[in-house]
């Protein structure tokens, strides 16, 4: 019979963070499959133990989707200051409150037989954004300068008027 360790879950609420190349909602395709992830800026970060960035900020990086056991993980809760729920991410340079999860984990042995060191696992749990813009798909963006140059979706007809963003 194994020896049972307790994981050690601690939360930790850090205001005011930058947030920037925001994939918090929509997973994307990373070097251990579908991952959610952003780059973090901002008082307190360097204490939660994530990978520094170069320019002074840090990488947050987890899972979308376990592999070996097919389990999809849940987009990161992100709401507004009235508590609306936000579906898609952040445009860079967003505002926000975050609420993270830390496990402290014991070192161990995986069950290929390697050691692992102990540590500690971080995981955004919730994002309250202050001061945001959603990023928008590019059909977004085509409604968006069809109606500037108020052209109905269903007309065939053309113009060669161009509207910046």
């Amino acid at each position: 019979m194994s020896k049972q360790t307790k994981v050690q879950i601690r939360e930790v609420a850090i205001p005011n963070v930058t947030i920037s190349a925001c994939k918090l909602r929509r997973a994307y395709n990373g070097k251990f499959g579908l991952q959610y992830g952003a780059h973090l800026s901002g008082d307190g970060l360097a204490e939660l133990g994530l990978k520094e960035a170069g320019d002074g900020g840090y990488w947050y990086s987890t899972n979308a989707k376990y592999g070996a056991m097919d389990v999809t993980v849940p987009p990161v809760s992100i709401q507004d200051t009235d508590g609306n729920d936000i579906e898609d991410d952040l445009e860079n340079g967003a505002t926000a409150h975050v609420l993270f999860e830390l496990r402290d984990y014991p070192a161990g042995v995986r069950k290929d037989g390697t050691k692992f060191k102990a540590g500690t696992n971080v995981r955004i749990v919730a994002v309250r954004a202050l001061d945001f813009n959603t990023k928008k798909s590019n059909q977004d963006r085509l409604s968006t300068a069809l109606l500037q140059l108020e052209v109905d979706s269903d007309t065939a007809t053309s113009s060669a008027t161009a509207v910046n963003f």
